[in-house]
């Protein structure tokens, strides 16, 4: 049993010994790290949409959505294509 670990070894030795030969050979590679300062950027806000615009852009939405219950509220499928546990 014990041989057979030393014969192991010697084997993982001379693969390691020879990936590293192997690796000797490939080019440097040079990486670039970058850091940005700010963190959640975000566009500042404007002036707020007048009540009109907001309900324009209701109507248009509500007549092109896929689906909606009693209260009006938009109704979608959600994950479909996941299999149930």
């Amino acid at each position: 049993m014990a041989e057979r670990k030393k014969e192991i070894e010697r084997s993982a030795e001379e693969i390691v010994e020879s990936f590293a030969r192997a690796a000797e050979g490939l080019p440097k590679l040079k990486e670039t790290y970058y850091n940005q300062e700010t963190c959640n950027v975000s566009r500042p806000d404007g002036e707020p949409s007048s009540e009109e615009e907001r309900t324009e852009f209701r109507k248009r939405f509500i007549s092109i959505m896929p689906g909606s219950d009693e209260k009006g509220n938009l109704r979608v499928e959600v994950a479909k294509w996941v299999e149930e546990r």
